[in-house]
C-alpha cells in the first residue's frame, strides 16, 4: 500500500481550485478561484468563512477569518433567479 504525500496533493488542491489569493500580511483579503472551480460551482460551495487553529500557545486556539471569493455575489445572484 503506497502512502500518498499529502502536502503535495494539498499543493495540486489549491492551484486547481484558486488562481490568485491576495493577502495583506498575513491575512487573506481575497480569492480568485480557477475558471474550472467556477465551472464546477465552488464559488457557491467554498465557505467565506473559515475557522483555522492555531499552534498551542499562540494566542486563541481557533480563530475565525473571512476570506472574500471573487465572483461569489454574482454566482448567488444568479443561483437565486434560477431557484
Amino acid at each position: 500500500m503506497e502512502t500518498a504525500d499529502v502536502s503535495k496533493e494539498k499543493e495540486e488542491l489549491m492551484h486547481a481550485i484558486h488562481e490568485r489569493i491576495t493577502m495583506a500580511g498575513p491575512k487573506i483579503v481575497g480569492v480568485r478561484l480557477t475558471q474550472a472551480a467556477y465551472e464546477h460551482g465552488l464559488a457557491l460551495a467554498l465557505p467565506e468563512k473559515v475557522e483555522m487553529e492555531r499552534p498551542t500557545g499562540v494566542g486563541r486556539a481557533i480563530s475565525t477569518y473571512t476570506i472574500p471569493i471573487a465572483g461569489r455575489d454574482e454566482w448567488l445572484a444568479a443561483a437565486r433567479r434560477l431557484a
